[in-house]
C-alpha cells in the first residue's frame, strides 16, 4: 500500500469524523448512529471500498466479523485490500477497553483475529446502488479536493 493511498485513507477518516449528522444521507448508518465511528463500520467500509475502486483502481473485500471475544453478538466490518487489513472505525471499541488507533492499515491485526466468524464479499459499485454511500463519498471528495486546492 503506497504512502499516498494511506494518506488519503487517513484523510477520509478525518473528514467523516468532522461531518455533522446533517452532512450524511439519511439512509446511512452515519446519520442514524450515536456519532461516528460508533455503529458506522459497515457504511464506512463500503464507502472506503468504493473510493479505492473508483479512484485508485484497487479491488477490495468487505469483511464482516462476528463474535468478538465473549460477546457473540458483536459484529464489525473492515476491508481487505492488497494483503492489508484496512479499518477506519476500530477505535469505536476503545470504550470497551481496547486501545486501537482511528485508522488501521496493517498486514496483520490481533484485534481482527478476535472475531470468531468472518464473511466477505467483493466491494463493488452495483451493491451500493440505491444506497446513500455514493452521496456521502461525493461529499467527502468535495472536502478532499477543497483541501488540496488550499495547499
Amino acid at each position: 500500500m503506497n504512502k499516498e493511498v494511506k494518506k488519503e485513507i487517513h484523510q477520509i477518516r478525518d473528514i467523516l469524523a468532522s461531518f455533522d449528522k446533517s452532512d450524511f444521507d439519511s439512509t446511512t448508518s452515519f446519520y442514524h448512529s450515536s456519532g461516528f465511528p460508533s455503529g458506522c463500520c459497515g457504511d464506512a467500509t463500503d464507502l472506503l471500498g468504493l473510493y479505492l475502486l473508483q479512484h485508485k483502481g484497487l479491488d477490495s473485500e468487505y469483511v464482516c466479523g462476528n463474535g468478538l471475544g465473549e460477546n457473540s453478538n458483536q459484529s464489525h466490518a473492515w476491508l481487505h485490500c492488497n494483503g492489508y487489513i484496512i479499518d477506519i472505525t476500530a477505535d469505536q471499541f476503545n470504550e470497551n477497553g481496547y486501545e486501537l488507533p482511528s485508522v488501521i492499515i496493517e498486514k496483520q491485526s490481533s484485534f481482527h483475529e478476535l472475531f470468531h466468524e468472518t464473511t466477505s464479499r467483493i466491494s463493488n459499485i452495483s451493491y451500493l446502488d440505491g444506497s446513500g454511500i455514493p452521496d456521502v463519498l461525493s461529499k467527502v471528495l468535495t472536502v478532499m479536493h477543497a483541501s488540496e486546492e488550499a495547499l
